[in-house]
């Protein structure tokens, strides 16, 4: 199954410096926020919940299936039974060209749902994902007002050639651990992966 959340390019947030804010510009790594934001994990464990309730109804309809097609086999061989009467064989291949009607209707219903289901996965996915995203969005928005900054950028941003847009980045001008410790506030889920530096106060600079 095609990865269920995409990667995603991210613009520049530029945030408006209150007086006497020190003009700086900060950098956080988005896709690392939102693959440990823990609303991200919530979604992503919907997500598998749906593709395998989808693999179980395909799976029932399969069995469905394969039995209608252990029927054919059995009534196409006896409506060839030259042992059996005219009237017995007709009857056979009577039955034999339901049977193919009905796995004709049976294997066109089992690509219709799966087709449907993986459309309403794929939308709950895309909604899901925008909303964690709006949600991030925000709390970089409120963190980078409330300590004055000017704008914040996003390091793990691409060019469209697959090339990082940010070459460098002052270690302690990126609030990634920050971001991510407001929107998991209270998770103790969250504490497992350490960040990989520590990010410096500016009232300490």
């Amino acid at each position: 199954m095609k990865r269920i959340f995409p990667s995603l390019v991210m613009a520049v947030f530029l945030v408006a410096a209150g007086a006497g804010a020190a003009e700086e510009v900060a950098y956080v790594d988005l896709q690392e926020v939102f693959k440990r934001f823990y609303k991200t994990e919530l979604a992503q464990d919907q997500i598998r919940q749906q593709a395998d309730d989808i693999k179980m109804e395909r799976d029932e309809i399969e069995e469905e299936v394969k039995v209608l097609k252990e029927e054919i086999e059995v009534l196409r061989t006896d409506s060839r039974d030259e042992t059996l009467s005219n009237e017995v064989r007709q009857n056979k291949r009577d039955q034999l060209e339901e049977k193919l009607v009905d796995l004709q209707k049976k294997e066109k219903d089992m690509t219709d749902f799966e087709k449907l289901r993986m459309q309403q996965m794929e939308q709950q996915n895309t909604r899901m994902t925008k909303k964690l995203f709006d949600e991030i969005h925000e709390a970089i928005i409120n963190y980078g007002k409330e300590h004055g900054y000017q704008a914040v950028i996003d390091r793990s941003a691409q060019s469209r050639i697959g090339t990082d847009t940010v070459l460098y980045s002052i270690p302690r001008l990126d609030i990634t651990a920050d971001v991510l410790a407001v929107l998991n506030e209270g998770r103790e889920s969250t504490k497992a992966a350490e960040p990989e530096f520590k990010v410096e106060k500016k009232a300490e600079e």
